[in-house]
């Protein structure tokens, strides 16, 4: 049976016994975690990174307001729902998304670490922009992980387990399709299924990770609740053993909760949408996301992991441009939003806090 607690004043704290011995003589430590959505890439996206002097192109600008957040966090997660071809003739935005590898740079430098690759675009540019895509990501100095160029790059990076400030983390990352498009010859995405969660949760817990991080790319468009695949996921997940499961490709915030499990005694987190963290997407709710910022500690034998910040962005249409809102409700941006901009990034933020049951 598992009984559900209501997310409460941005702060909650839920506690794990330890599957590992800790000896107590080990002194506390902490991970800060900052999680965002869907970092997408469409067509006046790419006509605005172009840099004319160079013939190339920059994201970075969409970060300027932004990047500092992100660069206070251990890590940084963001799920890269576009691909990098090799060839700038398969640049191009929805429905098959192709991105140059300096929209990839400009995460790099805005202070990412980790993206996830499994998604519903993930096969759009073929073999191709499966391989280069990878490629690309390690190249810029972070880790991909969900799609793998062959069987030998799966069995090699399959089970990613990182190890920061002395807490072990494993992340899997799963998708619910490829838009019906075929996966190419050797390549692998991966998908969301039962019996291969199951192995893949049970494989990594040997390792003897502190934390397991799901990474769902699942659930219906738009759609402000989650729907019965989306709870159908994360029971898998979480029945199988993981202590945090992650949510996007609705392209709007979905509620975040924490769920005491009274068969296994332990509390998990779920986040089941994080939005839209940087799109040309304009439709309302769809303009923006937030950052889920996660604390992972360990004191002795004890488990603990809390939000320390849910913090709303909104992308601006001029020059696509993320925005958090400390920053513009505290004035302390570097531009002027017209009352036009003002009146959507409020009204972003009131449906949002309605959805999240949070008062921003």
């Amino acid at each position: 049976m598992i009984k559900r607690m209501q997310l409460l004043n941005f702060l909650f704290i839920f506690t794990v016994m330890s599957c590992t011995s800790v000896p107590n003589s080990l002194f506390k430590r902490q991970v800060r975690i900052h999680f965002v959505g869907d970092l997408m890439c469409h067509s006046p996206q790419l006509a605005t990174y172009f840099q004319k002097t160079t013939k190339t192109y920059d994201s970075y600008p969409s970060f300027e307001f932004i990047s500092e957040k992100l660069q206070s966090a251990d890590l940084v997660f963001g799920n890269l729902e576009t691909t990098i071809p090799s060839e700038q003739s398969e640049y191009s935005g929805y429905p098959r998304f192709g991105s140059p590898p300096g929209y990839v740079s400009g995460l790099k430098k805005a202070g990412f670490h980790i993206l996830s690759t499994a998604n519903n675009h993930s096969a759009d540019k073929g073999a191709d922009g499966i391989d280069n895509t990878i490629d690309t990501i390690i190249q810029n100095g972070m880790i991909p992980i969900g799609t793998y160029k062959n069987l030998y790059d799966y069995e090699n990076r399959k089970d990613l387990i990182i190890n920061t400030n002395g807490i072990r983390i494993a992340i899997l990352n799963y998708t619910y399709s490829t838009n019906g498009i075929f996966v190419p010859k050797d390549r692998v995405v991966r998908l969301l299924d039962k019996a291969s969660i199951e192995a893949d949760v049970l494989r990594v817990r040997e390792s003897n990770p502190d934390f397991i991080i799901l990474w769902y790319h699942y659930g219906s468009e738009y759609t402000k609740e989650p729907d019965k695949s989306q709870k159908f996921w994360v029971k898998i997940g979480l029945d199988a053993g993981a202590d945090i499961i992650i949510g996007g490709h609705p392209h709007v915030v979905q509620k975040t909760e924490v769920i005491f499990n009274q068969e296994k005694n332990n509390h998990q987190l779920v986040a089941y949408s994080l939005g839209n963290f940087l799109s040309a997407q304009n439709m309302a709710y769809t303009d923006g996301g937030i950052l889920l910022s996660l604390v992972l500690e360990i004191n002795g034998e004890t488990k603990n992991s809390y939000i320390k910040e849910i913090e709303p962005v909104w992308v601006l249409p001029r020059g696509y441009k993320i925005i958090h809102y400390k920053a513009f409700k505290n004035q302390e941006l570097n531009i002027q939003l017209t009352n036009l901009e003002t009146k959507r990034f409020t009204d972003y933020i009131t449906t949002l806090s309605k959805v999240m049951g949070i008062n921003f």
